[in-house]
């Protein structure tokens, strides 16, 4: 297929941590710094010194693109009357977004640099999902599974997918999860890999993915195979590089109680906290926010102590 996507080849092989991962018990809370106009807030992805999030306005409609660096707010990315959101960021500070202009629009941030991101083959309806350590960003245009290479605006098919295929995140080497009617693959230059009994998607990094299978929710590798099965879990939040897992635990309340799994044969760690949580670095920090009512909420970090 003339402009589809190329994968490099090896793939499929699983990547190999560059540190032993962090096992957190305990974490401090800090709030994130935000703008004086800005009601509601909260943190949807970070990597290494970078944070994003996407926020809406005190006194008119809108939405606005946080983006921190050292828990310091760098930029503001204002859309006044317009929807936007940050879908995610690299540890280099590529940040991933999409806006509405009648129209859904993604865009690639650097360094106050936007790049537009175009549609496959001139198509519009164009929506940023991730963006992995290289700056590649995976989308979708008109439905349908695409990558924009990093340094690159235009648009590449994934092999084999169509408008019936999702879009559900890119590892660090290109690789692509994505999901059909079929099942859940991982899809690469070598091929298709499913996961094997995959009944939902939660979250994925590096070269692990969790969700359900069956009723049980387990962590798969790069092959497509179960490398664990997590106890006491009712909802998975995140993983990180390490195969780590933040979720939900059934506690006896409606809500239950976010905790830490720092791996599937461990017991999970409780996190004293009321934020709403989301994000899982590398380094065990976690990031989401604390909301105070319907219309207010402010961003929060809590960092592996």
């Amino acid at each position: 297929m003339a402009g589809a996507l190329v994968l490099s080849a090896g793939v499929l092989a699983p990547a190999t941590a560059s540190a032993d991962p962090v096992a957190c018990d305990t974490w401090t809370e800090s709030e994130l710094p935000v703008p004086d106009g800005v009601a509601a807030s909260g943190v949807v992805g970070a990597a290494g010194a970078f944070a994003v999030g996407t926020g809406s306005f005190r006194w008119t409609s809108g939405s606005t693109v946080l983006i921190w660096k050292d828990r310091q707010l760098v930029d503001q990315l204002s859309f006044f009357r317009r929807a936007a959101y940050a879908a995610d960021v690299n540890s280099s500070g590529v940040v991933a977004l999409t806006g509405s202009i009648g129209f859904p629009a993604a865009s690639r941030w650097q360094a106050g640099v936007y790049t537009t991101l175009r549609g496959w083959q001139g198509e519009y309806g164009v929506t940023a999902i991730d963006v992995n350590e290289r700056g590649d960003v995976l989308g979708e245009s008109d439905g349908k599974p695409v990558v924009w290479p990093a340094g690159s605006a235009d648009a590449q098919l994934v092999p084999g997918t169509d408008a019936s295929w999702s879009a559900i995140g890119i590892a660090d080497d290109g690789t692509v999860l994505a999901s059909s009617s079929t099942g859940v693959h991982w899809i690469g230059a070598s091929g298709s890999v499913e996961l094997s009994g995959a009944t939902e998607v939660r979250a994925m990094s590096g070269s692990y993915v969790v969700g359900r299978a069956g009723e049980e929710y387990v962590r798969w590798d790069r092959q497509g195979q179960v490398t664990g099965t997590f106890t006491g879990v009712v909802d998975a939040l995140a993983v990180n590089f390490h195969g780590q897992m933040l979720g939900v635990t059934d506690n006896g309340t409606t809500t239950g109680a976010t905790a830490f799994w720092p791996d599937t044969e461990q017991r999970p760690v409780w996190v004293n906290s009321g934020a709403r949580l989301g994000v899982l670095t590398d380094e065990g920090d976690l990031y989401g926010a604390r909301v105070l009512d319907e219309w207010n909420s402010y961003p929060v970090v809590l960092d592996c102590a």
